[in-house]
């Protein structure tokens, strides 16, 4: 190696070398700090706490609430624009909603009504902020509200118990269920006496909620209440056709069926909830089994149902029972009566069995006996339950609603008679028929407890509209005894009888104590039956100053479709002398006191959905949602001529036809249940 190559070499080792003398050097140094530091082992960074499950459940509930909230204000939104539709309108027609027709709350002057709402009802918000928008539009202000609800459980809940007054508390139902809340402000508001603006443009917030719950597919105990409360207590319509409580009523019950209110209980339930669930059920049960009497249809329930079957004594089954819930099992058992009955004459029974008409006709007379009989006996027992009741509730409201369910009973019973009237009619009726005997007993019953012990109270003015439609079938059901054709069933006591049983009942439903205004239901009925009187019975109104006005409705009723096969059904006894048969086939036959239906003669439907469907329209009222606006003519043609017909159509109702010129009205009624 050269001097060049060690030169070389050495310059290139010295840098090396030094550096490699700084690493130990810096090493050293770190060592020699080392030993007066702590030694730790290196960590994970922390990772956040993972939520329990209810941390998370609660998270999704706040979510949830916020969709909530966010949707109210979006509807509430939509409800405005359409009330400022119906406002412009109301204006046009002089019906404007202002607030110098209400009164000023000095509580609340500086405030609006829907801040005045959430200030008044916070302690109950459970998180939500906005209230209905009835509150702000009908300008409802926390006394209104209150006063409303008095209303409500007042004069309202006692003749259809479906709600409990501890429970449904209008602090809880605002936030709770807008809906419920809306029906129950729209159906007190008819009788808010100042505020008399409110109540038409509640209907139509209530009209607007129930559809949009529907397309939301809402579905809770509270809103199946409100859509069985909108059905008992339907939105006026002119027609029956347009007329959509039986689509209300369908949906209460279908969405009953789906939240299981049919079962048990689920015993995770409070017990106030418990009783909720089983008395909303209750209540689908008498309004199905109403509204299927009522319009001949067959009933969406079953006879097995498990609340029917064991709600005999379901009334005291908590101390949190209401006092009008012994009413409500009552009418339950009283209906199941009458659901083994309609099971029992239905066409399918009818059909397997293969009889003829005649054979069909005597067992419809027998089944109609005995049924009437046991309803008779059913309420007789839960009279003796009513006296231990009113031993404990001794309210005035508590025993008018006992004296309800016997009239309710009474009409019942006529409803089963009345079938086999008719059907007795094709074969022939005498004085002696068991049928008439006791149709007229019944018949009299039923206007007796209305005129003689509901109307002296101050109850009967804000009663279901149905109970007038029950005594309007029994006045109806005498009258139609009256007409020529059947004077040899009657004598002349038993026809004074008739028109001083009649008469009393038309001036009570007339009243001032008893009809809001003309176009209150009983008015109407009052009005109809003056014309049945008038037709048959002109001297009645002569002498009794019970003729209304010139508001005479022209009805068919109970007359149908002739009947070209009823000479056949003539038996010989009924005919010794043998008279033609071109005599006996062209008219109503009477012999030694017999009557009985002639060849072409038109059928005698003595069932009550006939009545219903004869009578002027009333289904519209304003104050129940009953329309009294009257309609075209229209013409009924039923086939009365089987007894499958009369199984079927079990509760229709029949009535002579004044003259072949006269011309039907129809009548729209949706009153259900007690």
């Amino acid at each position: 190696m050269d001097i060049h190559q060690m030169i070389s070499l050495s310059k290139g080792l010295v840098p090396q070398a030094h550096i490699n003398c700084s690493r130990l050097h810096r090493h050293a140094s770190i060592a020699s700090l080392s030993r007066d530091l702590d030694c730790s082992p290196r960590e994970r960074k922390k990772r956040k706490v993972a939520e329990t499950q209810e941390e998370l459940q609660e998270k999704a509930r706040q979510k949830d609430i916020q969709i909530e909230e966010l949707l109210q204000q979006l509807s509430n939104m939509k409800m405005r624009a359409k009330f400022m539709q119906w406002k412009t309108s109301s204006n046009a027609m002089g019906q404007q909603v202002s607030g110098d027709a209400f009164a000023i709350h000095n509580k609340w002057s500086q405030t609006g009504p829907e801040e005045a709402a959430i200030m008044y009802f916070k302690g109950f918000q459970i998180g939500k902020t906005s209230v209905p928008a009835i509150v702000k539009e009908c300008r409802l202000y926390p006394e209104d509200i209150e006063e409303l609800f008095r209303i409500y459980f007042r004069w309202i809940n006692p003749y259809f118990s479906i709600l409990d007054e501890d429970y449904h508390k209008p602090e809880r139902l605002i936030w709770s269920s807008p809906f419920l809340f809306i029906v129950v402000c729209a159906i007190s508001a008819r009788h808010l006496a100042s505020r008399p603006d409110v109540y038409p443009h509640a209907l139509l917030f209530a009209r607007e909620v129930a559809g949009i719950s529907l397309i939301e597919g809402q579905k809770s105990v509270e809103t199946c209440q409100a859509y069985l409360l909108m059905a008992v207590y339907p939105i006026p319509k002119k027609t029956w056709s347009e007329d959509k409580s039986w689509l209300l009523m369908g949906l209460a019950i279908r969405m009953a069926l789906a939240l299981d209110l049919h079962q048990p209980p689920p015993l995770l339930c409070s017990e106030q909830d418990q009783l909720n669930r089983v008395r909303t059920w209750l209540n689908c049960y008498c309004v199905d089994g109403s509204h299927a009497i009522q319009f001949g249809k067959m009933s969406m329930l079953q006879l097995e149902d498990y609340h029917a079957r064991s709600a005999a004594d379901w009334y005291k089954s908590s101390q949190k029972n209401t006092p009008f819930d012994v009413h409500l099992c009552a009418y339950v058992r009283i209906l199941a009566v009458m659901s083994e009955w309609r099971t029992a004459t239905s066409p399918h029974s009818a059909a397997e069995r293969k009889t003829t008409n005649s054979s069909e006709s005597s067992r419809l007379v027998e089944l109609a006996i005995s049924t009437q009989a046991r309803i008779a006996e059913e309420m007789d027992q839960w009279k003796l339950v009513y006296d231990e009741e009113l031993q404990k509730h001794s309210l005035p409201i508590c025993r008018y609603r006992a004296n309800t369910t016997p009239l309710i009973a009474a009409y019942l019973r006529l409803v089963v008679l009345s079938v086999a009237f008719g059907a007795s009619y094709r074969s022939g009726l005498s004085k002696e028929c068991q049928i008439l005997v006791k149709s007229l007993e019944v018949a009299q019953d039923v206007i007796n407890i209305m005129v003689r012990v509901l109307a002296p109270t101050s109850f009967l003015r804000y009663a279901m509209p149905a109970n007038f439609l029950y005594v309007t079938f029994a006045a109806a059901f005498l009258i139609n005894l009256l007409r020529p054709k059947l004077s040899p069933l009657i004598d002349d006591r038993q026809r004074e009888t008739i028109i001083q049983t009649v008469t009393p009942l038309i001036k009570v439903l007339c009243s001032d104590q008893v009809a809001l205004d003309e176009k209150h239901t009983p008015m109407l009925y009052a009005r109809f039956l003056t014309s049945l009187l008038t037709k048959y019975a002109p001297q009645a109104l002569e002498t009794r100053e019970v003729a209304l006005d010139n508001h005479v409705f022209s009805s068919t009723w109970p007359d149908v479709a002739s009947n070209q096969d009823g000479g056949s059904q003539i038996k010989e006894q009924f005919n010794p002398e043998g008279l033609s048969a071109e005599l006996a086939h062209s008219r109503h036959i009477s012999y030694n006191g017999v009557v009985y239906q002639g060849h072409g003669e038109a059928d005698m439907d003595l069932t009550l959905k006939h009545l219903v469907d004869s009578m002027p329209s009333v289904s519209g009222y304003p104050g129940y949602g009953f329309n009294s606006t009257l309609i075209g003519a229209q013409t009924f043609d039923f086939d009365f001529s089987q007894p499958a017909f009369l199984a079927q159509n079990t509760y229709q109702f029949s009535y002579d036809s004044f003259s072949d010129s006269d011309q039907s009205n129809s009548l729209s009624f949706s009153g259900c249940s007690l």
